[in-house]
């Protein structure tokens, strides 16, 4: 190889290595940050880390703080079973161990109370004392009686709240399960019990204690010594903060505006010697002793077996047997309070058609309906239908003697004459509307406390239909009472304003049957006996006479009465 071509080689060698340098100078030139500020943001990485952070979230810290409160009920306090009912079917939260859980619970007889739960003090149905004393009760609940009662008993359920009231029971107390309450009382010597209001039933008798009755219209729970207090008790808050729920739950198993008094009466025909008295003394004399106790009661019925007559003549004391009375005597009825009035009775047309007619405008003028006589049978036979504090109530009744003593018919006015078909059947449709029926009889006469078989069989015959009461108005003499599938039999009050004193063995005395119902059943009735002063005036009994006269009817009722399989039982009751 020449020199020339050597040299030439390496010269261009020498060229591209020099090239290299210079583009490559270039590029790195290119590559410097520039000292401005980007004109783009710098982009949000996507990248979630797995580490959490020591701050919480501030999602977080805004659900923490506001979470409303859970109310949670404690229930370690055993309520009385109705209420622990009602409080079950709130479907209250449960505890979950929440920081936001507030506990509230109820307890008995504490402060700044919500609300109270009324007990009865009972005995079996057929007991001729009245009344007692809160002294004697707890007493006798403490374990020291004092007479022949010397055993009570309750329910567990209730066994808390009585003692919160009561104090710490004796070996008087003895708990049973509720269902077995009612017959070991009625079954065991010298037993009673204590029961919640709503468990009030016609087999028990309810006592007063210090003359308050959870029965009776002015009924005062703040001085009843079985009122029992409920209180709500919040944690960490004020008493009578109700919890959401709570708030439209009536704390109360007794509100005494739901209660329906109905007092059911005997024989009033004011004629011969008791119009005499009227004549001379006033109009008014024969309620006089008896009308406070009339006038209180919601329904109070009479059963008036006399017509009014325009031109009624002067009365005597004679015995004579065709009757009617004058139409001022009209103001008796209204001054006793009366709101209904049965028209079965055997003396209604003893005046004749016009003097019926007579006496169905006086009753319509004073707003007083009647049933068991009319205008026509469709009039006679129809019942009153009344709906007093919530209660609704169906009166029915016929004349079950010979038909001579009720004529009405399509044509003529009169009393209704028994069809126990028609009867049967109105009450069962009764029943079916939602009316509790009380189905009452003008029927055979007898002086004796014990009936007629046909009495007995036509009571039980409307029973059997669904009439709760059956009531006999056409004794002269007390019949005995009985309870009957569910229904109250009384087969006959006696009189009520006629003039039989002494005519016969117990025409001094009668009854005034005072029915209780609540929220459409029937709690029971209180038999308030009556003794006549002379031809004219009736009234109450002594408590001794009382006793004397309740004792008879209850020894009496020992004889003929039956078990619910209506097997004759004769159990003593004290």
């Amino acid at each position: 190889m020449s020199n020339n071509q050597s040299f030439s080689r390496k010269y261009s060698s020498l060229l591209i290595l020099m090239s290299l340098l210079v583009f490559a100078t270039l590029l790195a030139c290119q590559a410097v940050p520039t000292l401005s500020p980007p004109t783009e943001p710098p982009s949000i990485p996507t990248f979630i880390p797995t580490t959490p952070t020591s701050e919480p979230e501030p999602a977080a810290t805004s659900t923490a703080t506001t979470a409303p409160p859970v109310y949670v009920l404690n229930g370690q306090t055993v309520l009385p079973e109705a209420l622990a009912n009602l409080i079950n079917q709130l479907n209250l939260p449960q505890p979950q161990s929440l920081a936001n859980e507030v506990v509230f619970s109820f307890e008995f007889n504490k402060p700044d109370p919500i609300g109270n739960w009324v007990y009865a003090l009972v005995a079996p149905f057929p007991t001729v004392t009245d009344v007692v004393s809160s002294n004697w009760l707890v007493t006798l609940w403490q374990g020291q009686p004092e007479g022949e009662i010397n055993r009570l008993l309750v329910s567990e359920d209730d066994l808390p709240a009585l003692t919160s009231v009561l104090g710490e029971p004796g070996e008087t107390v003895l708990t049973l399960p509720k269902e077995d309450l009612l017959e070991s009382a009625w079954t065991t010597q010298h037993t009673w019990a204590i029961i919640p209001f709503e468990e009030i039933q016609p087999r028990w008798k309810v006592l007063s204690i210090d003359e308050q009755s959870p029965i009776h219209k002015a009924f005062d729970s703040n001085q009843y010594a079985l009122t029992v207090p409920i209180s709500l008790i919040v944690a960490d808050a004020e008493p009578n903060e109700l919890p959401p729920g709570l708030q439209d739950l009536r704390f109360s198993n007794l509100d005494s505006s739901k209660i329906t008094t109905v007092m059911l009466t005997g024989v009033t025909a004011l004629v011969r010697a008791t119009a005499v008295g009227m004549d001379e003394r006033g109009v008014l004399v024969p309620g006089e002793h008896l009308a406070p106790i009339m006038q209180e009661v919601d329904i109070l019925h009479i059963s008036n077996e006399v017509p009014f007559a325009e031109e009624c003549p002067a009365h005597t004391a004679g015995n004579y047997l065709r009757f009617c009375s004058p139409a001022d005597y009209m103001e008796l009825l209204r001054y006793i309070g009366t709101d209904i009035v049965e028209l079965t009775g055997d003396h209604f047309q003893d005046y004749g058609e016009e003097s019926m007619l007579y006496t169905l405008d006086l009753y319509t003028q004073a707003a007083i309906p009647y049933y068991g006589g009319g205008k026509d049978i469709i009039d006679a036979r129809k019942p009153v239908k009344l709906e007093v504090n919530g209660n609704k109530f169906a009166f029915i009744g016929c004349n079950a003697k010979d038909p001579s003593f009720a004529r009405a018919s399509e044509s003529s006015t009169g009393a209704y004459h028994c069809e126990m078909d028609y009867m049967a059947h109105t009450v069962r449709s009764l029943r079916d509307e939602g009316y509790l029926p009380i189905a009452t009889f003008q029927h055979e006469e007898v002086y004796t406390w014990s009936p007629v078989h046909a009495i007995e069989r036509d009571f039980k015959l409307v029973a059997d239909a669904g009439a709760i009461i059956a009531s006999g108005s056409q004794a002269h003499v007390p019949h005995y009472a009985e309870f009957y599938e569910g229904s109250f039999l009384h087969y006959g009050l006696g009189n009520l304003f006629f003039d039989q004193k002494g005519i016969q063995p117990n025409t001094d005395i009668g009854f005034l049957d005072r029915h209780v119902f609540y929220e459409g059943r029937y709690l029971g009735v209180e038999l308030i006996p009556i003794w006549f002063i002379d031809k004219v005036q009736p009234r109450l009994m002594t408590p001794e006479e009382k006793a004397d006269t309740l004792g008879v009817m209850f020894d009496t009722m020992r004889m003929w009465w039956k078990d619910e399989d209506n097997q004759p039982v004769r159990p003593d009751w004290k």
